[in-house]
């Protein structure tokens, strides 16, 4: 097997990151949360602080679900973030995407191919298939740019082009579950 990350960061997303109506909606990173574990199957995350469970709004359990079937995991390397500041400026501090995990890689990708294997707390392992990229949104761009909700430009449209591709990381279908903590490996079969 091929090691090609490691976790540095989980977090989960408590509720929307876009709240309101569509034409006066803003990216707010607020219900975003760290925590010490991730509890990963295939209806998506549950974060684990302390003895507190907080199911992730894209499980599909959530009362108020984001999950559509192939969103419930997000990957995200850290070397993403790098070309993200020096592009769009240090208020994209590292997990303000919303990735469930952030990486350390040896760079970044351009794509990620399946299937993955991702080690769990307990030795096990969980299988990561079907990646597809996380298609940036317009709220998430214009936080980006640090502007407000208002009309599509062609500065808009040039950074929605920027950040897709990947460059706000991949979602996969995961098999099995498990718990999974800092410094687990990601490997490629």
């Amino acid at each position: 097997m091929e090691l090609i990350a490691a976790v540095v960061r989980l977090q989960v997303q408590r509720s929307r990151l876009k709240p309101g109506p569509k034409a006066t909606r803003v990216y707010d990173p607020a219900p975003l949360l760290e925590v010490d574990a991730l509890e990963i199957g295939p209806a998506g995350v549950v974060g684990l602080v302390g003895d507190e469970r907080v199911l992730d709004v894209h499980h599909a359990d959530h009362p108020d679900t984001r999950n559509r079937g192939s969103n419930g995991l997000s990957l995200l390397p850290r070397a993403h973030y790098d070309r993200l500041r020096a592009r769009f400026g240090d208020h994209l501090v590292d997990g303000v995407a919303g990735e469930s995990l952030l990486l350390d890689t040896e760079g970044p990708w351009a794509s990620l191919d399946g299937p993955l294997v991702l080690e769990t707390a307990d030795g096990g392992r969980l299988t990561l298939t079907d990646p597809v990229v996380a298609a940036p949104c317009v709220e998430f761009t214009r936080f980006c740019l640090g502007r407000e909700p208002g009309r599509v430009d062609d500065e808009l449209t040039a950074a929605l082009e920027e950040l897709d591709g990947g460059a706000r990381g991949f979602y996969v279908t995961v098999s099995g579950t498990g718990r999974v903590e800092r410094g687990a490996r990601l490997l490629r079969p």
